[in-house]
């Protein structure tokens, strides 16, 4: 885990991962009923990530959760393999990410 955890990055991408999971989950909660069949949700939560006024405004949790999720994922999980290649490429225009000294 202290690999997996080596930046500032990637804690503060775990902690918006996290919030991202309880709020998306409590936004679906809200969102769907018991009385939805299960095509209707995920076309109620497309609307939703796709920025539908109306859905929006019916299930702003599910919007910032989605998102938090999303964003999560990019600065923990996928920072080596994504994201942290993007930004070494924007900055010295080289793909691969450097390798740290590990003590």
């Amino acid at each position: 885990m202290e690999a997996f955890s080596n930046t500032i990055t990637k804690r503060l991408g775990l902690l918006v991962l996290g919030l991202g999971v309880i709020v998306l989950i409590c936004g679906l909660y809200a969102m769907g009923g018991s009385h939805m069949r299960a095509q209707k949700f995920f076309e109620s939560w497309f609307e939703v990530v796709l920025w539908d006024r109306n859905a929006v405004r019916r299930n702003p949790a599910v919007l910032y959760g989605s998102y938090m999720v999303l964003a999560g994922l990019l600065l923990s999980i996928l920072y080596d393999k994504v994201t942290g290649r993007l930004v070494n490429w924007i900055l010295t225009g080289n793909v691969s990410v450097p390798e740290r000294n590990q003590p």
